[in-house]
């Protein structure tokens, strides 16, 4: 067995989900696997290539390396992600449960809206009179906002109550859309229903805040409902009255028909686990719990929640000056080993970015089809924080997505994976280990945004300096690029004790090509000579337009052999060119090189082995200038 289970989530449904991993891991301690956590914030709100960008985390998952996989079909805001990662589980023959959605051949728990729905339903007519309602959706096409409030018209109907299509509206599962709804309801001059029922907690205080905005208080006005029984939801206030599901046990079991599978029951399972009302004060009720100890409670603890928040933006804030410092991907990776090695207390002990590395290697790359590229074009471990400490030389591939994972005997963890993109191109993920504070508190997601965002702004910035260092005409360094790339190659070849090849080219009768035929010839001599310089020089190499029709190569690691292979490849591809006859005159250029010695001459100036190249290059200009001139003379 690999001891592995892996779970794809959704954080916009963060209590549900923690519930289920409680669960989970409980589960897991019982059969000694880890769990692997696949998290996006895809939502039906964004743009649809930013949620491509978080959906794509999913395909960090082969289910090859699982014993089970588990998929919150309902909540990863997109069916076909849902019902393509259950099918092709299925297809891989590893075990998989869909939570929420029911497919053909596939195991299934979900939770009975009906049950707690219809109870909060009766409470409402029962217990508080209600005779008109407006309900709040989340999308018209998801089963669950459908059969809420299928759950809500029958419930009514039963009472003698209408729910009309005019009473209906959706928030899509947001704060933003649910403003927009109460908004809708108060302008349109009709009285406010007697209850705003909503088919989740978020938009459920999203009412009562818009509500309150509008100078309308809950439950004095109207009363407003929610579904979850979240977290916030109770500390909220007024605490809403809401709809609990038990995700713990829906958590336990899937995890349950996943090891039955294993054990060889094949039979399809399709598990129903009841809902119940939860009574709050937003109903205008006391409620069943002790609200205003969980009040007090809340904030007593506000200024810790505060005084966290703000120590991690300011933990954000410096980590975002360091990254800006930052000249290139070695100094970022050093940047951020240092940063995380002495702040990590709200990431945790176990913390890794993996990055393609294509993107900082090369700034001017496009960004389209990095993540398609695979593990093995360029992720690498670009943090890696294992117990605190800081771990280099790890690699991560597409089977192991975990720099230096092994799975321990009797020792369980949960592994969180976020994705890193801009738009629709993924570059990289985020590893957390077991429950850290920004998982916890809830804080993942901004968290991801400003570390996303940090991450394009230095690219950006390299970006910004890659083209001021570069030639416009031709492509190639300008003396900006020649001072950032070429001089500390030099270094570097002093410190190595390497040769390094210093040529120097300049274009033949230049002059005569612009008085005979114009700059934009010219121009298109200085391009010509460019595309040859840069078709025969190796990678790493630095080529410079040095000059106007001047051109200054640097090759490091190189001896007088391969600075004769590069000569000859110029003038070669030069002469082919010429050939070509495409234009009324032949392209010529005059070369001079030296290969530095750091050997015998250690104290020796890059600028100094430059002007060597020069002179023997002018040497040759001179006498082939010299040559030229003697054939034009007339025989005596």
């Amino acid at each position: 067995m690999n001891k592995k289970i892996a779970v794809c989530a959704n954080g916009w449904n963060y209590d549900t989900l923690y519930d289920a991993l409680l669960g989970i891991r409980e589960y897991a301690q019982e059969k000694d696997f880890d769990i692997f956590v696949f998290l996006s914030y895809a939502s039906y709100s964004e743009h649809l290539t930013l949620v491509q960008g978080e959906l794509n985390i999913y395909k960090l998952m082969d289910p090859r390396d699982y014993d089970g996989v588990i998929v919150f079909s309902t909540a990863l805001n997109s069916a076909e992600t849902a019902l393509s990662l259950c099918r092709t589980s299925k297809e891989a023959g590893i075990p998989v449960v869909s939570i929420g959605m029911e497919y053909d051949g596939i195991h299934s728990v979900r939770v009975s809206n009906d049950e707690g729905m219809k109870e909060l339903i009766e409470h409402l007519i029962e217990e508080h009179n209600i005779r008109k309602v407006f309900f709040i959706g989340g999308t018209p096409d998801h089963i669950d906002s459908r059969a809420r409030l299928d759950v809500t018209r029958k419930t009514l109907e039963a009472h003698g109550l209408k729910l009309t299509d005019d009473d209906i509206g959706y928030g899509k599962w947001t704060n933003r859309y649910t403003f927009m709804t109460i908004d809708r309801i108060i302008d349109s001059g009709e009285p406010l229903p007697d209850a705003i029922i909503c088919a989740n907690d978020i938009m459920a205080m999203a009412a009562c805040t818009e509500l309150e905005t509008r100078g309308y208080l809950c439950p004095r006005d109207v009363i407003v409902t929610g579904f979850d029984n979240c977290r916030e939801g109770k500390e909220f206030y007024p605490a809403l009255s809401s709809v609990e599901q038990n995700y713990k046990e829906i958590g336990r079991k899937a995890c349950e028909i996943i090891f039955d599978e294993i054990s060889g029951k094949r039979e399809t399972v399709h598990t129903v686990v009841p809902s119940r009302f939860s009574c709050g004060e937003s109903c205008g009720c006391s409620g069943e719990a002790d609200y205003p100890a969980l009040h007090r409670d809340y904030c007593r603890h506000l200024f810790r929640r505060n005084t966290d928040a703000k120590l991690l933006e300011q933990n954000e804030r410096v980590m975002r000056q360091w990254m800006n410092e930052a000249t290139d991907y070695n100094a970022l990776k050093e940047t951020l080993r240092d940063h995380y090695l002495n702040n990590h207390q709200f990431e945790g002990e176990g913390f890794y970015i993996c990055m393609n590395k294509e993107y900082f290697d090369d700034v001017m790359i496009s960004e389209h089809d990095l993540w398609d590229k695979g593990s093995d074009a360029g992720i690498e471990t670009l943090i890696a924080l294992k117990n605190g400490e800081i771990i280099k030389g790890t690699r991560v591939s597409a089977r192991q997505i975990i720099p230096d994972y092994v799975k321990k005997e009797q020792e369980q963890h949960v592994y969180f994976f976020m994705p890193m993109h801009y738009f629709e191109n993924n570059y990289g993920y985020v590893i957390l280990t077991d429950f850290p504070y920004l998982i916890t508190e809830n804080m993942l997601y901004p968290y991801m945004e400003k570390l996303q965002q940090s991450i394009r702004l230095m690219r950006t910035n390299l970006r910004l300096q890659a083209l001021s260092d570069l030639d416009q005409l031709t492509g190639l360094y300008n003396r900006f690029g020649y001072e950032a790339k070429a001089l500390p190659l030099y270094k570097e070849s002093v410190l190595n004790r390497t040769g390094m090849m210093v040529m120097f080219v300049d274009i033949n009768y230049m002059k005569r090509i612009n008085d005979e035929h114009g700059h934009i010839h010219g121009d298109n001599a200085i391009k010509t000579v460019a595309a040859a310089i840069n078709e025969n020089i190796p990678h790493g190499a630095v080529p410079v337009r040095y000059g106007g029709d001047e051109f200054l190569i640097i090759v490091p690691d190189c001896d007088q052999e391969k600075a004769e292979q590069i000569k000859n490849g110029i003038w070669r591809t030069l002469d082919e060119k010429n050939s070509e006859k495409s234009v009324p005159y032949a392209i010529s250029v005059s070369i001079g090189y030296t290969v530095t010695d750091p050997v015998s001459r250690p104290d020796t100036m890059l600028s100094d082995y430059i002007r060597e190249a020069d002179r023997l290059m002018y040497e040759i200009k001179k006498e082939m200038h010299m040559k030229n001139d003697r054939r034009k003379q007339p025989h005596p």
